[in-house]
């Protein structure tokens, strides 16, 4: 299932950021788990003055370096903590600590599809978000070397010595359930088995026998949030396994370091059997769906997890 709303694009392109790196942000002030990383001078040197969710004029001081990453909290929300998996809606401005220039924003527009705490395709921007709060405000500094795929040092977050640093001001403006909440229901008849992991990820058993010959729907947890139409552009998380003799997983974005996607439910923009498995259902709710397309047979386990602003 491809992302069919705005995503965030590749963070700092020009500075050749890697989506490996491994970032995690402080919370507020005192509560820092020991998983976190931890304010800096780098990052302590931060300021940033505006309006929370509204593009900040940031300001470092020339030639900042910094040993590893590190986070500091320049205003402190109150909203729910954020975990590993939680789909967040946040809003950035990244500046390159050696000009002290403005490198890349999410525009502001309120239109970016959510990130994933700790989905690997985020990189430091996804592991950056986990452990903050809703309605934080966080400076990041990451060095430089740590952002080039090419770097012998991708991917790390510690340094034995002082770089460049690029400063990440991120605004965690809502967070989603990283799973499906709805109240469990029975198992339907003839439909494939499905279990959870502790994460919330589905594993899919397919049955022996054929598949139906047309689209069918099950409610596996039912959900007592908002419900979706085809207005709204969904957020979801979800697994597509082949109902066939030999089944294979064809998608999941639990497994696939993409986490959460954003789905616009207006006609044409996704194929009906999945379309048809969200629209009408409630946030929180868990969707079984056998979907016929193109001559393959899928069976979707879909969580619905809320719905972009319009």
């Amino acid at each position: 299932m491809p992302v069919l709303h705005r995503t965030i694009p590749a963070l700092l392109v020009t500075l050749g950021l890697a989506a490996s790196l491994t970032a995690c942000a402080a919370s507020g002030a005192g509560t820092t788990p020991s998983s976190c990383d931890r304010p800096g001078a780098a990052s302590e040197a931060v300021t940033a003055t505006g309006a929370f969710g509204e593009e900040p004029k940031v300001s470092v001081p020339a030639g900042l370096t910094t040993k590893g990453t590190q986070v500091s909290v320049l205003k402190e929300g109150t909203g729910r903590e954020v975990e590993d998996g939680t789909p967040v809606l946040i809003e950035y401005t990244v500046v390159d600590g050696e000009t002290g220039k403005v490198a890349q924003t999410s525009g502001y527009s309120g239109t970016t599809a959510p990130i994933t705490a700790g989905a690997a395709n985020y990189g430091a921007l996804g592991e950056a978000v986990e452990c903050a709060h809703v309605g934080d405000r966080l400076a990041v500094a990451l060095p430089k070397s740590a952002l080039s795929s090419s770097s012998g040092t991708a991917g790390s977050s510690s340094s034995t010595k002082a770089e460049d640093a690029v400063i990440a001001v991120i605004d965690v403006k809502r967070a989603f359930d990283s799973r499906a909440t709805g109240t469990p229901q029975l198992a339907g008849d003839g439909m494939p088995a499905v279990v959870l992991a502790p994460s919330g990820a589905p594993g899919v058993t397919i049955p022996s026998w054929d598949a139906p010959k047309s689209d069918e729907l099950h409610l596996l947890r039912k959900g007592s949030g908002t419900k979706l139409t085809a207005k709204d552009t969904a957020i979801i998380k979800y697994t597509a396994v082949t109902w066939s003799s030999d089944p294979s997983v064809t998608g999941s974005s639990w497994t696939d370091g993409s986490g959460a996607q954003a789905v616009p439910l207006a006609k044409g923009q996704v194929i009906d059997g999945v379309r048809n498995a969200i629209v009408g259902h409630r946030v929180g709710d868990q969707v079984l769906a056998v979907v016929h397309n193109q001559g393959s047979t899928d069976v979707y386990v879909i969580d619905l997890l809320g719905a972009m602003p319009r």
